[in-house]
Protein backbone atom coordinates (compact mmCIF):
# COMPACT_ATOMS: atom_id res chain seq x y z
CA UNK A 1 0.00 0.00 0.00
CA UNK A 2 1.25 3.34 -0.98
CA UNK A 3 2.21 5.50 2.31
CA UNK A 4 0.00 8.69 2.84
CA UNK A 5 0.44 12.09 2.40
CA UNK A 6 1.74 13.86 5.64
CA UNK A 7 -0.38 17.73 5.21
CA UNK A 8 2.45 20.47 5.57
CA UNK A 9 2.09 22.86 9.11
CA UNK A 10 1.61 25.41 5.93
CA UNK A 11 -1.85 23.75 5.52
CA UNK A 12 -2.35 22.27 8.65
CA UNK A 13 -3.47 25.89 10.20
CA UNK A 14 -6.21 26.24 7.89
CA UNK A 15 -7.43 22.41 8.49
CA UNK A 16 -9.32 23.22 11.61
CA UNK A 17 -12.52 23.10 13.01
CA UNK A 18 -13.92 26.63 13.56
CA UNK A 19 -15.50 25.16 17.15
CA UNK A 20 -13.36 23.25 19.04
CA UNK A 21 -9.91 24.28 16.94
CA UNK A 22 -8.95 20.43 16.32
CA UNK A 23 -7.88 19.17 13.37
CA UNK A 24 -10.54 18.55 10.17
CA UNK A 25 -9.16 14.77 10.97
CA UNK A 26 -13.02 13.23 12.09
CA UNK A 27 -15.97 12.66 9.35
CA UNK A 28 -18.27 13.97 8.90
CA UNK A 29 -16.67 17.67 7.77
CA UNK A 30 -19.19 19.65 7.38
CA UNK A 31 -19.10 23.55 5.67
CA UNK A 32 -20.55 25.74 8.11
CA UNK A 33 -20.14 29.14 6.48
CA UNK A 34 -21.22 30.61 3.17
CA UNK A 35 -17.79 32.40 2.32
CA UNK A 36 -16.51 28.64 2.54
CA UNK A 37 -13.79 29.53 4.57
CA UNK A 38 -15.34 27.40 8.30
CA UNK A 39 -15.30 23.79 8.41
CA UNK A 40 -16.87 21.75 11.61
CA UNK A 41 -15.41 18.33 12.59
CA UNK A 42 -17.28 15.13 13.74
CA UNK A 43 -16.25 15.61 16.91
CA UNK A 44 -18.66 18.33 16.87
CA UNK A 45 -20.99 17.11 14.63
CA UNK A 46 -23.65 17.10 17.62
CA UNK A 47 -23.71 20.70 17.79
CA UNK A 48 -25.83 22.73 15.23
CA UNK A 49 -25.29 25.43 12.82
CA UNK A 50 -27.22 27.40 10.28
CA UNK A 51 -25.52 25.85 7.61
CA UNK A 52 -24.42 22.85 7.74
CA UNK A 53 -23.20 21.29 3.90
CA UNK A 54 -21.23 17.63 4.00
CA UNK A 55 -17.81 18.43 2.75
CA UNK A 56 -17.44 14.91 0.53
CA UNK A 57 -14.81 16.14 -1.16
CA UNK A 58 -12.43 17.19 1.44
CA UNK A 59 -13.30 13.89 2.88
CA UNK A 60 -12.61 11.62 -0.25
CA UNK A 61 -9.33 13.27 -0.19
CA UNK A 62 -8.28 13.19 3.61
CA UNK A 63 -9.30 9.77 3.13
CA UNK A 64 -5.06 9.88 1.26
CA UNK A 65 -3.61 11.56 4.21
CA UNK A 66 -2.90 11.52 7.74
CA UNK A 67 -2.92 13.79 10.60
CA UNK A 68 -0.80 14.75 13.60
CA UNK A 69 -2.65 13.29 16.79
CA UNK A 70 -5.20 15.68 18.28
CA UNK A 71 -3.10 15.72 21.79
CA UNK A 72 -0.12 17.85 21.89
CA UNK A 73 2.04 15.03 24.02
CA UNK A 74 1.48 12.25 21.11
CA UNK A 75 3.12 12.83 18.24
CA UNK A 76 1.81 10.20 16.31
CA UNK A 77 0.90 10.88 12.48
CA UNK A 78 -2.38 9.20 11.63
CA UNK A 79 -4.46 7.84 8.66
CA UNK A 80 -7.73 10.26 8.62
CA UNK A 81 -9.99 6.50 8.42
CA UNK A 82 -7.96 5.98 12.36
CA UNK A 83 -8.13 9.11 13.65
CA UNK A 84 -11.21 8.53 15.67
CA UNK A 85 -10.56 4.95 17.04
CA UNK A 86 -6.69 6.27 17.66
CA UNK A 87 -8.32 8.96 19.65
CA UNK A 88 -9.74 6.79 22.16
CA UNK A 89 -6.75 4.73 22.90
CA UNK A 90 -4.14 7.55 22.69
CA UNK A 91 -1.93 6.96 25.76
CA UNK A 92 -1.96 10.94 25.85
CA UNK A 93 -5.95 11.62 25.75
CA UNK A 94 -6.86 14.50 28.45
CA UNK A 95 -9.90 15.02 29.32
CA UNK A 96 -11.59 17.55 32.37
CA UNK A 97 -12.85 15.70 35.10
CA UNK A 98 -16.23 14.66 34.70
CA UNK A 99 -17.08 15.17 38.51
CA UNK A 100 -19.13 18.75 39.65
CA UNK A 101 -17.50 21.63 40.46
CA UNK A 102 -14.01 20.40 39.38
CA UNK A 103 -12.52 21.61 35.89
CA UNK A 104 -9.12 20.78 36.21
CA UNK A 105 -7.76 18.95 32.92
CA UNK A 106 -6.13 15.58 33.73
CA UNK A 107 -4.80 12.62 31.23
CA UNK A 108 -7.43 9.71 31.30
CA UNK A 109 -4.46 7.21 32.81
CA UNK A 110 -4.45 9.91 35.62
CA UNK A 111 -8.14 9.13 36.38
CA UNK A 112 -7.81 7.37 39.24
CA UNK A 113 -5.07 9.30 40.67
CA UNK A 114 -6.65 12.15 40.22
CA UNK A 115 -9.76 11.10 42.52
CA UNK A 116 -7.90 9.24 45.07
CA UNK A 117 -6.20 12.53 46.01
CA UNK A 118 -8.22 15.41 45.09
CA UNK A 119 -12.11 13.35 45.49
CA UNK A 120 -11.34 10.72 47.66
CA UNK A 121 -15.21 10.49 48.98
CA UNK A 122 -15.78 9.06 45.57
CA UNK A 123 -12.84 6.95 45.03
CA UNK A 124 -12.67 2.90 45.59
CA UNK A 125 -10.20 0.40 45.17
CA UNK A 126 -11.04 -3.23 44.13
CA UNK A 127 -14.75 -2.97 44.93
CA UNK A 128 -17.67 -0.25 44.47
CA UNK A 129 -19.72 -0.13 47.86
CA UNK A 130 -22.85 2.16 48.14
CA UNK A 131 -24.86 2.81 51.05
CA UNK A 132 -27.95 3.97 49.81
CA UNK A 133 -29.26 3.06 46.35
CA UNK A 134 -32.48 5.02 46.66
CA UNK A 135 -30.32 8.54 47.02
CA UNK A 136 -26.89 7.91 45.41
CA UNK A 137 -26.64 10.30 43.29
CA UNK A 138 -23.07 10.56 42.16
CA UNK A 139 -19.73 9.74 39.95
CA UNK A 140 -17.69 7.18 41.40
CA UNK A 141 -13.68 6.06 40.25
CA UNK A 142 -12.68 2.57 40.95
CA UNK A 143 -9.31 1.26 40.50
CA UNK A 144 -8.94 -2.49 40.56
CA UNK A 145 -5.84 -4.99 38.80
CA UNK A 146 -4.52 -2.02 37.00
CA UNK A 147 -7.11 -0.81 35.55
CA UNK A 148 -9.22 2.18 36.34
CA UNK A 149 -13.32 2.49 35.95
CA UNK A 150 -15.13 5.26 36.36
CA UNK A 151 -19.10 4.35 37.41
CA UNK A 152 -22.31 6.96 37.44
CA UNK A 153 -24.87 6.99 39.29
CA UNK A 154 -28.16 8.23 39.05
CA UNK A 155 -32.17 7.72 40.28
CA UNK A 156 -35.84 9.27 39.23
CA UNK A 157 -39.24 8.27 40.49
CA UNK A 158 -39.02 4.98 38.45
CA UNK A 159 -35.80 3.09 38.11
CA UNK A 160 -32.57 4.20 39.54
CA UNK A 161 -29.60 3.38 37.39
CA UNK A 162 -26.04 2.77 36.87
CA UNK A 163 -23.41 2.50 34.17
CA UNK A 164 -19.57 1.31 34.30
CA UNK A 165 -16.84 2.43 32.35
CA UNK A 166 -13.22 1.57 31.60
CA UNK A 167 -10.74 3.95 30.56
CA UNK A 168 -9.27 0.82 29.05
CA UNK A 169 -10.76 0.47 25.05
CA UNK A 170 -9.27 -3.04 25.31
CA UNK A 171 -11.28 -3.71 28.21
CA UNK A 172 -13.98 -6.48 27.51
CA UNK A 173 -15.16 -6.99 31.47
CA UNK A 174 -18.38 -7.59 33.12
CA UNK A 175 -19.16 -6.41 36.48
CA UNK A 176 -22.09 -7.82 39.15
CA UNK A 177 -24.39 -5.99 41.21
CA UNK A 178 -25.52 -7.35 44.45
CA UNK A 179 -28.44 -5.37 46.20
CA UNK A 180 -28.82 -6.69 50.28
CA UNK A 181 -30.87 -4.61 53.06
CA UNK A 182 -29.10 -4.16 55.99
CA UNK A 183 -31.76 -5.35 57.98
CA UNK A 184 -31.60 -8.68 56.78
CA UNK A 185 -29.40 -10.90 55.23
CA UNK A 186 -31.34 -10.80 52.08
CA UNK A 187 -30.14 -9.92 48.64
CA UNK A 188 -30.34 -10.23 45.13
CA UNK A 189 -27.56 -10.12 42.08
CA UNK A 190 -27.42 -9.21 38.69
CA UNK A 191 -25.20 -10.72 36.56
CA UNK A 192 -23.22 -10.37 33.37
CA UNK A 193 -23.47 -6.40 33.02
CA UNK A 194 -21.33 -5.24 30.17
CA UNK A 195 -18.38 -2.22 30.80
CA UNK A 196 -18.35 0.37 28.45
CA UNK A 197 -15.70 2.40 27.06
CA UNK A 198 -15.30 5.45 28.99
CA UNK A 199 -16.61 8.70 26.29
CA UNK A 200 -15.33 12.21 28.20
CA UNK A 201 -18.31 13.89 26.08
CA UNK A 202 -20.90 11.58 26.67
CA UNK A 203 -20.21 10.47 30.58
CA UNK A 204 -20.35 14.24 32.25
CA UNK A 205 -21.86 14.10 35.51
CA UNK A 206 -21.72 17.71 35.13
CA UNK A 207 -24.13 16.91 32.14
CA UNK A 208 -26.17 14.45 34.58
CA UNK A 209 -26.24 17.42 37.19
CA UNK A 210 -27.21 19.92 34.38
CA UNK A 211 -24.20 21.98 35.09
CA UNK A 212 -21.74 21.19 32.39
CA UNK A 213 -20.88 24.46 30.87
CA UNK A 214 -19.76 22.50 27.43
CA UNK A 215 -21.16 23.34 23.85
CA UNK A 216 -19.67 19.95 22.70
CA UNK A 217 -20.83 17.71 25.33
CA UNK A 218 -23.55 15.58 23.76
CA UNK A 219 -26.17 15.13 26.23
CA UNK A 220 -25.81 18.21 28.16
CA UNK A 221 -29.35 19.83 27.34
CA UNK A 222 -31.21 15.99 27.74
CA UNK A 223 -31.09 14.20 30.87
CA UNK A 224 -33.68 11.99 29.46
CA UNK A 225 -31.17 10.73 27.29
CA UNK A 226 -28.76 10.29 29.54
CA UNK A 227 -31.33 8.13 32.01
CA UNK A 228 -31.78 6.09 29.24
CA UNK A 229 -28.51 5.46 28.08
CA UNK A 230 -27.53 3.77 31.66
CA UNK A 231 -26.52 0.47 30.95
CA UNK A 232 -28.41 -1.05 34.17
CA UNK A 233 -31.87 0.38 35.76
CA UNK A 234 -33.72 -1.00 38.30
CA UNK A 235 -36.69 -0.32 39.02
CA UNK A 236 -37.76 1.15 42.59
CA UNK A 237 -40.76 -0.28 43.45
CA UNK A 238 -40.06 -4.02 43.02
CA UNK A 239 -36.46 -3.31 44.81
CA UNK A 240 -39.08 -2.51 47.85
CA UNK A 241 -41.06 -4.74 47.69
CA UNK A 242 -38.66 -7.33 47.99
CA UNK A 243 -36.50 -5.79 50.34
CA UNK A 244 -39.41 -3.94 52.35
CA UNK A 245 -38.67 -0.62 54.00
CA UNK A 246 -34.91 0.69 55.23
CA UNK A 247 -31.55 0.92 53.26
CA UNK A 248 -30.40 -0.86 50.23
CA UNK A 249 -26.68 -0.92 49.98
CA UNK A 250 -24.89 -1.76 46.45
CA UNK A 251 -21.87 -3.51 46.00
CA UNK A 252 -20.31 -3.48 42.39
CA UNK A 253 -17.68 -6.14 41.28
CA UNK A 254 -15.82 -6.26 38.22
CA UNK A 255 -16.22 -10.19 37.92
CA UNK A 256 -14.42 -11.04 34.45
CA UNK A 257 -13.38 -10.15 31.02
CA UNK A 258 -15.23 -11.49 28.18
CA UNK A 259 -13.64 -13.49 25.51
CA UNK A 260 -13.41 -12.22 22.11
CA UNK A 261 -12.10 -13.20 19.32
CA UNK A 262 -10.25 -10.19 17.85
CA UNK A 263 -8.13 -11.33 15.25
CA UNK A 264 -10.74 -11.60 12.30
CA UNK A 265 -12.28 -8.20 13.62
CA UNK A 266 -8.17 -6.75 12.94
CA UNK A 267 -8.03 -8.43 10.04
CA UNK A 268 -11.43 -7.16 8.26
CA UNK A 269 -10.12 -3.57 9.97
CA UNK A 270 -7.22 -3.36 7.47
CA UNK A 271 -8.79 -4.62 4.83
CA UNK A 272 -11.74 -2.24 5.17
CA UNK A 273 -8.65 0.17 5.33
CA UNK A 274 -7.11 -0.48 2.50
CA UNK A 275 -10.18 -0.86 0.55
CA UNK A 276 -11.23 2.83 1.19
CA UNK A 277 -7.61 3.92 0.56
CA UNK A 278 -7.88 2.44 -3.09
CA UNK A 279 -11.45 3.42 -3.74
CA UNK A 280 -10.15 7.18 -2.64
CA UNK A 281 -7.23 6.87 -4.69
CA UNK A 282 -9.72 5.52 -8.48
CA UNK A 283 -11.66 8.76 -7.71
CA UNK A 284 -9.38 11.77 -6.76
CA UNK A 285 -8.87 12.54 -10.47
CA UNK A 286 -12.70 12.86 -10.55
CA UNK A 287 -12.98 15.13 -8.11
CA UNK A 288 -10.74 17.18 -9.95
CA UNK A 289 -12.42 17.51 -13.02
CA UNK A 290 -14.32 20.05 -14.00
CA UNK A 291 -17.80 18.67 -14.65
CA UNK A 292 -18.53 21.16 -17.67
CA UNK A 293 -15.35 20.92 -19.79
CA UNK A 294 -13.96 18.00 -18.16
CA UNK A 295 -10.30 19.48 -17.41
CA UNK A 296 -8.64 18.96 -14.32
CA UNK A 297 -8.79 22.06 -12.50
CA UNK A 298 -6.35 24.27 -10.40
CA UNK A 299 -6.43 27.54 -8.47
CA UNK A 300 -8.72 29.43 -8.42
CA UNK A 301 -11.70 26.66 -7.92
CA UNK A 302 -15.01 28.01 -6.91
CA UNK A 303 -17.63 26.00 -5.64
CA UNK A 304 -21.99 26.49 -5.89
CA UNK A 305 -24.09 27.19 -2.58
CA UNK A 306 -24.45 23.61 -2.66
CA UNK A 307 -20.29 22.69 -2.68
CA UNK A 308 -20.22 21.46 -6.47
CA UNK A 309 -17.08 22.45 -8.13
CA UNK A 310 -15.99 24.67 -11.43
CA UNK A 311 -12.81 25.80 -12.77
CA UNK A 312 -11.93 29.33 -13.15
CA UNK A 313 -12.43 29.61 -16.97
CA UNK A 314 -15.82 27.67 -17.25
CA UNK A 315 -17.12 30.32 -14.04
CA UNK A 316 -17.63 33.09 -15.98
CA UNK A 317 -19.27 31.56 -18.31
CA UNK A 318 -21.93 30.43 -15.86
CA UNK A 319 -24.68 32.27 -13.21
CA UNK A 320 -25.87 28.72 -12.44
CA UNK A 321 -24.26 24.89 -10.78
CA UNK A 322 -24.20 22.86 -14.04
CA UNK A 323 -24.69 20.08 -11.71
CA UNK A 324 -28.02 21.17 -9.58
CA UNK A 325 -28.32 24.36 -10.70
CA UNK A 326 -27.87 26.45 -7.62
CA UNK A 327 -26.42 29.84 -8.06
CA UNK A 328 -22.49 30.41 -8.58
CA UNK A 329 -21.31 33.57 -6.86
CA UNK A 330 -17.46 34.32 -5.45
CA UNK A 331 -17.09 31.49 -3.03
CA UNK A 332 -13.79 29.25 -3.65
CA UNK A 333 -12.77 26.22 -2.23
CA UNK A 334 -9.68 26.84 -0.45
CA UNK A 335 -9.07 23.44 1.01
CA UNK A 336 -9.50 21.91 -2.71
CA UNK A 337 -6.89 24.47 -3.85
CA UNK A 338 -4.59 23.91 -1.48
CA UNK A 339 -4.46 20.10 -1.82
CA UNK A 340 -3.89 20.62 -5.61
CA UNK A 341 -0.82 22.10 -5.15
CA UNK A 342 0.61 19.32 -4.17
CA UNK A 343 -1.13 16.75 -6.48
CA UNK A 344 1.33 15.32 -9.39
CA UNK A 345 -1.27 14.77 -12.05
CA UNK A 346 -1.05 10.79 -13.31
CA UNK A 347 1.74 10.17 -16.56
CA UNK A 348 0.06 8.89 -20.01
CA UNK A 349 0.65 5.37 -18.75
CA UNK A 350 -0.88 5.68 -15.62
CA UNK A 351 -3.80 7.69 -16.81
CA UNK A 352 -5.92 4.18 -17.47
CA UNK A 353 -5.29 3.14 -13.95
CA UNK A 354 -6.87 6.48 -12.31
CA UNK A 355 -3.95 6.75 -10.31
CA UNK A 356 -2.55 9.44 -8.49
CA UNK A 357 1.01 10.41 -6.99
CA UNK A 358 1.69 13.00 -3.85
CA UNK A 359 4.43 14.81 -4.33
CA UNK A 360 7.15 14.19 -2.18
CA UNK A 361 10.45 16.36 -3.11
CA UNK A 362 10.87 19.86 -3.61
CA UNK A 363 12.52 21.74 -6.22
CA UNK A 364 16.07 23.42 -6.30
CA UNK A 365 14.28 26.45 -4.55
CA UNK A 366 13.08 24.46 -1.51
CA UNK A 367 9.35 25.28 -2.50
CA UNK A 368 6.59 22.92 -3.84
CA UNK A 369 5.83 23.71 -7.68
CA UNK A 370 2.59 24.51 -8.06
CA UNK A 371 0.17 22.33 -11.01
CA UNK A 372 0.12 24.09 -13.72
CA UNK A 373 -2.92 26.40 -14.69
CA UNK A 374 -4.61 23.49 -17.22
CA UNK A 375 -3.93 20.45 -18.03
CA UNK A 376 -5.97 18.89 -20.36
CA UNK A 377 -7.13 15.20 -20.07
CA UNK A 378 -6.28 12.78 -22.94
Amino acid sequence: MDPLYVVPETILGQLRCALCDSYLSVPPVALISEDGNQYKCGRCSSIKTVINTRATIYESLAKLMSFPCNFADCGKKIPFVDVRDHEKVCEQRTVICPKANCNETIKVQKIGSHFKEKHNDSYHQNIFFIKNVYAYYNIDVLEKNGKTYVSFFDFDDVNFGLSVCSTDPTDNSLYEIKLKSEKSNFGITINSQNVILFNEREHCFKCVSSTCKSKFHIYKDNKKEISKRMTTKINRDCVKRMFGPGLITYTINIVEEAKEDKSAKDESKVELKDAIIRKAKKIFLQLLECPLCKEYMSPPIYQCLTGHTICNTCKPKLTKCPTCEELIQKTRNYTLEELSKKVELPTEEKKSKNEMNFKRSVDENGTEPDVPAKVQKS
